[in-house]
């Protein structure tokens, strides 16, 4: 038998996008190719059946380069190229220290701490004793903190300080969690303390600057926009026009360009769409690069730092394994996208019922992701893909397109003053309460594939919790020093008064209505 040199595209004619839509309109036998194979994001970006080379926008960049769309980073830690991050909300200290050390030795390298005084929405953390208990036995040389926004976070921040400087770290690690613009909007504050809340976040970050350059102060809490029930879009354009207040204030404080952008992390939230959350981390650092370009920021120091967190807006409670799921899907998006920190919400957090079991089976999401699947070992492995190019390029103009809304009304403080903010997120939230009643949107075993009669994990019992100690408050003006003595003294912080939040801004559950819906026909 002959042997005959076969050449590649030799037989067959080299077919185009018409001779594919000529197919895919025969495939659809009279149905409309626009409604039935394209679909739109709730930020109303166009996702067509199919890409090619002429949808590249060839604006991605490289690994490592400026503006960072495929990574801040052309290096890989093998061992860790994201930081396995757990939050921690139980109420007493102890039984969060003792859940703290069990998720360290399996595998989680920082933590993510919810401090209240009251222990109803956090570990109840009233002086600096409390910390150090939640904190007993945990190296804080390699183990970075995250501080969660809230509004009480000049006091915690004194005490995390601290406690630091009294073991001589020079190189610690985390957030001290400032959000005092996004807090003020999300739990309708007054207004007219926000430049003092200001002045404080403006005086940790000259403190990090000059004693913890790895330590960022402020946290641009856009995920309360993606918990609200917001766009993609939004969330990024509250993510600039919210780290670009915190810029312009850390500028007027002495701070440089350089470290008024170092100062500053951001905190996004991923659903289980997987090509969208991968191009939303993307667009994100191309958005906030460009926008410290303009800054006169350099290049390295715009670099965007990111905390991921799995959402919450999409956790059943009536069919909770499910979430399991949605989790590992949101992470490896996370993952994919280039998220320095992720934390992965347990599949129970609908349910509040703390369980060991599900706190393992989230920081081991993330291990399977690094250990078996080697998520960690590419870098940007979605770029050069037509459909996540095109996603990046769509969302990031979109993006800036609702950020110079925002700007328009006078910047995000004065956009969230006059109700526009509030007014948009409730609208994008009823429209996607609307796809999903519609069938549009599909939540699998929420609204289809749903399993009768399963088994919910137990409730967990009330925690109890520690008297707090008959010792002085922090002191009502603040200064630096004074809050640091305050804190090193035993301080205790006073529980906040009561406030009057913003229901379009108060977290939403895509779930909830029709698990409400089908729990009372159950009944």
């Amino acid at each position: 038998m002959s042997e005959q040199e076969q050449k590649p595209g030799q037989r067959f004619d080299i077919p185009d996008l018409s001779d594919w839509r000529v197919l895919a309109d025969k495939a659809l036998r009279g149905a409309d190719f626009d409604s039935t194979l394209i679909r739109r994001t709730a930020s109303g970006i166009a996702r067509g059946p199919l890409r090619t080379a002429a949808d590249d926008p060839r604006n991605a960049g490289t690994p490592g380069d400026f503006p960072y769309v495929r990574g801040i980073s052309a290096k890989i830690d093998q061992h860790r190229p994201w930081h396995i991050t757990q939050s921690f909300s139980m109420a007493n200290p102890a039984t969060a220290n003792a859940a703290i050390l069990d998720d360290l030795a399996g595998g989680v390298s920082a933590l993510l701490l919810y401090l209240d005084p009251t222990g109803k929405n956090g570990i109840a953390v009233r002086t600096r004793d409390d910390l150090q208990a939640v904190l007993a036995g945990v190296d804080l040389s390699i183990v970075p903190v995250l501080l969660q926004a809230r509004p009480l976070n000049a006091a915690y921040a004194a005490m995390l300080v601290t406690l630091w400087q009294d073991m001589g770290l020079t190189h610690a690690q985390g957030g001290l969690g400032f959000s005092p613009v996004g807090q003020t909007i999300r739990h309708g504050m007054d207004f007219d303390l926000l430049p003092e809340k200001l002045n404080r976040t403006a005086a940790f970050a000259r403190w990090a600057t000059d004693h913890a350059p790895g330590v960022a102060t402020a946290i641009i809490t856009s995920s309360l926009i993606h918990e609200a029930g917001g766009s993609d879009a939004l969330e990024l354009a509250f993510a600039a026009a919210g780290g670009i207040s915190y810029f312009k204030v850390f500028r007027e404080y002495g701070l440089s360009p350089d470290e008024a952008a170092r100062a500053i992390m951001f905190s996004l939230s991923l659903d289980a769409d997987v090509p969208l959350g991968i191009a939303k981390l993307r667009a994100a650092r191309r958005v906030w690069a460009r926008l410290m370009s303009a800054c006169d920021v350099g290049q390295q120091a715009s670099a965007m730092s990111i905390h991921v967190g799995t959402s919450k807006r999409m956790m059943s409670r009536l069919a909770p394994y499910t979430n399991v799921l949605r989790t590992s899907t949101a992470a490896f998006a996370a993952v994919t996208g280039g998220a320095q920190f992720i934390s992965v919400e347990p599949y129970d957090l609908a349910l509040g019922t703390d369980d060991a079991k599900a706190r393992r089976i989230a920081r081991n999401v993330q291990i399977m992701l690094h250990e078996e699947v080697q998520a960690g070992r590419v870098i940007d492995p979605a770029g050069g893909a037509y459909a996540i190019e095109k996603l990046t390029d769509d969302l990031a103009e979109a993006a800036w397109a609702a950020f110079q809304e925002v700007e328009r009304r006078g910047g995000l403080i004065k956009a969230a003053q006059s109700g526009w903010l509030a007014q948009t997120i409730t609208t994008q939230r009823e429209t996607r309460l609307n796809a999903i009643k519609s069938g549009e949107v599909t939540l699998v075993g929420v609204t289809n594939f749903v399993e009768d009669g399963e088994r919910l994990p137990a409730p967990t019992p009330p925690a109890s919790i520690p008297t707090p100690p008959n010792v002085a408050d922090f002191p009502e003006t603040f200064s630096l020093p004074d809050f640091l003595d305050a804190a090193r003294a035993g301080a205790k912080l006073r529980p906040m008064g009561t406030s009057n939040p913003d229901p379009a801004f108060a977290p939403t559950n895509f779930c909830a209505p029709f698990e409400d819906a089908r729990a009372g026909e159950e009944q």
